[in-house]
C-alpha cells in the first residue's frame, strides 16, 4: 500500500510502492527529527577562502564564475571587457569535515593612458574540481575601432558556459561610442557610453565598458557558489 506523509501545516505527499520491489523499507528520523530532501543550503564565496564539508554531506553542486575583464582606455574610444566564464559541476565523494580551497577571481582593471588595454579578470576555482577563467580586457582605439575582450571559459564542469564578449567601440558616423562589457551567466555587463566616464561591471563576472575619452571601467569580481 502507498505511504502518505502528512504535514502539520496541511497537505500531504504520497509515496507509491514500486511494482517490481519485494521488500519496502523507509527509514525516518527520530520523533524529534525532520525528514527533508533536496537542496536547502548555500554558501556564497565572494573572496578566496575554504569550504568545509558539513556533517552528513557527501555531494555538492558548485558554480564558479571568473572575474570580468576591464574596459579599454578611450584616448578616443575603448572596447568593453569580456564577461567571466563559468563552470557548473556536481561534486561527489566528499567527506564531512574535509576542506576544499576556493579561489575567487578579481575583476580586471580598467585601461588608462599608461596601460591602455583593460586588465584580464582572474580565474575562479573550486579546488581541482573545476575552474573558470576571467574575461579578457577591452582594447583601446584612437580615431578608429577598438575591439572588445573575449569572454572567459569554464573547464572540468558538467556545464562550461562561456562568458559574453565585450563589444567594440567605434569613432565614426554610423556608430560613435565606447564598447559595452560582456556578461557572465549572471548578467552584469556594463553598458557603453558616448562620452565621459566608463561604467564598471554590474554583477559577478560582468565586464567593464570601454572609456570614451576616459579611462575604461573595471570588471566585476567573480564568485563561487556551493549548494547542498
Amino acid at each position: 500500500m502507498p505511504l502518505k506523509l502528512k504535514s502539520s501545516g496541511g497537505g500531504d505527499v504520497t509515496l507509491d510502492v514500486p511494482s517490481t520491489a519485494s521488500n519496502y523499507t523507509v527509514t525516518v528520523p527520530a520523533a524529534t527529527g525532520t525528514l527533508v530532501t533536496g537542496v536547502f543550503n548555500m554558501q556564497v564565496f565572494t573572496s578566496t577562502g575554504t569550504f568545509t564539508v558539513p556533517t552528513g554531506i557527501t555531494k555538492v553542486k558548485v558554480t564558479v564564475i571568473g572575474g570580468g575583464g576591464g574596459g579599454g582606455y578611450g584616448g578616443s574610444i575603448g572596447g568593453g571587457g569580456g564577461g567571466g566564464g563559468a563552470a557548473i559541476k556536481i561534486v561527489s565523494g566528499l567527506t564531512a569535515g574535509g576542506t576544499v580551497s576556493i579561489t575567487v577571481g578579481t575583476g580586471g582593471a580598467g585601461g588608462t593612458s599608461g596601460v591602455p588595454t583593460g586588465g584580464t579578470g582572474g580565474t575562479s576555482s573550486f579546488g581541482a574540481y573545476c575552474s573558470a577563467t576571467g574575461g579578457a580586457g577591452g582594447l583601446t582605439g584612437n580615431n578608429s575601432v577598438a575591439s572588445g575582450g573575449a569572454g572567459g571559459i569554464g573547464s572540468s564542469g558538467d556545464l562550461n558556459p562561456k562568458g559574453g564578449g565585450g563589444t567594440g567601440g567605434a569613432d565614426g558616423v554610423t556608430y560613435d561610442g565606447a564598447g559595452a562589457g560582456g556578461s557572465s551567466i549572471l548578467g552584469g555587463g556594463a553598458s557603453g557610453g558616448v562620452q565621459g566616464a566608463a561604467n564598471a561591471g554590474g554583477n559577478y563576472g560582468g565586464g567593464g565598458s570601454g572609456g570614451r575619452s576616459a579611462n575604461g571601467g573595471a570588471g566585476s569580481a567573480g564568485v563561487v557558489v556551493v549548494e547542498y
